[in-house]
């Protein structure tokens, strides 16, 4: 019985396992604080949505490997395309797990920890960056803070396709593998240190609002649509910061001219997570210590769960 269950976990990939690990806690909780005050029946959709995706997934691992695919210049593409899905999706389900998980929290963990957080910014730094940081808004700054804090998502699609195309698969493996062991560890923070941050614990001290041009109030609509300080629990560790320095980690480690190229722009989502009020700096560090861990530690435990994969399949 103990061997079945091990060959069964090891013919799963590293993050497959994972998502399969964080996926049941989620669906327990979706069933207890179902209908619950502050429960976002969006959760509900979201899965379904992920378990289609998941199926679909199972099939494409199948098809993928069919000989039939070789045999015409379609079937190839096909095979081609399949091949990619099967590399990148995944990354989707971590997403996913992600929106709802941060969802949840304030109903699996009411106690919050952002006066912690504040006075440990207090300690480090001897005053509060959201605050400190209204002497420099202009609407053009918060423009780009805006774009630079958005595109968190593109950044790490980016590289991630930058090393598939390039054909380095083993590059490509050990980045994505560690960008989704980072989000799921900061998970599992965000539900011990619930926290909603300084957008609104310190909303009675901003003298200065965020506004921009149109477009940066639509960014803003967008990634604050339903969000207040009776849903989303998501600052500590701030992955935001986290993964994307693991991006420039990685980016330093396989592809040094990307990492140049792509320095600044690391540096200016840095300063947003702060200058938008999302973030404590406490929340920048814990991102940034965990990213540096997982850059040593992520591709060692991928190359030990593929090395005992790969053993359980000569059993």
């Amino acid at each position: 019985m103990k061997g079945a269950l091990f060959k069964f976990i090891f013919k799963l990939r590293l993050e497959e396992f994972l998502a399969l690990v964080l996926l049941i806690p989620m669906i327990f909780f979706m069933v207890i604080y179902f209908n619950k005050e502050g429960f976002r029946a969006s959760n509900i959709d979201r899965f379904l949505v992920t378990g289609l995706v998941f199926f679909l997934f199972l099939g494409i691992i199948k098809l993928k490997d069919l000989e039939l695919l070789l045999r015409s210049k379609v079937g190839r593409l096909i095979k081609t395309i399949l091949e990619f899905l099967r590399e990148t999706l995944p990354f989707a389900f971590c997403i996913s797990i992600y929106t709802n998980m941060h969802d949840m929290v304030h109903l699996v963990n009411p106690n919050d920890v952002d006066a912690s957080l504040i006075a440990w910014d207090d300690y480090l730094l001897g005053f509060q960056p959201a605050i400190y940081l209204e002497l420099f808004i202009t609407e053009d700054l918060t423009d780009f803070m805006y774009f630079s804090y958005s595109s968190f998502l593109i950044y790490i699609l980016l590289f991630t396709m930058y090393l598939y195309v390039k054909k380095k698969k083993a590059a490509f493996r050990e980045t994505l593998v560690s960008v989704i062991l980072t989000f799921y560890i900061g998970y599992v923070g965000y539900v011990v240190f619930p926290a909603v941050g300084p957008k609104f614990t310190m909303s009675h001290l901003f003298e200065t609002s965020l506004s921009g041009t149109f477009i940066s109030d639509r960014l803003s609509f967008l990634m604050n649509y339903e969000i207040s300080e009776y849903t989303r629990r998501d600052c500590f560790p701030s992955l935001h910061n986290g993964v994307i320095l693991l991006i420039l980690l990685f980016a330093l480690k396989h592809e040094k001219i990307y990492a140049y190229l792509f320095f600044p722009f690391a540096i200016s989502l840095f300063v947003s997570t702060l200058y938008l009020r999302y973030h404590y700096f406490v929340d920048m560090i814990a991102g940034f210590l965990l990213a540096i861990i997982i850059f040593y530690l992520g591709p060692v435990i991928n190359n030990h769960w593929e090395k005992k994969s790969f053993e359980y399949k000569q059993v």
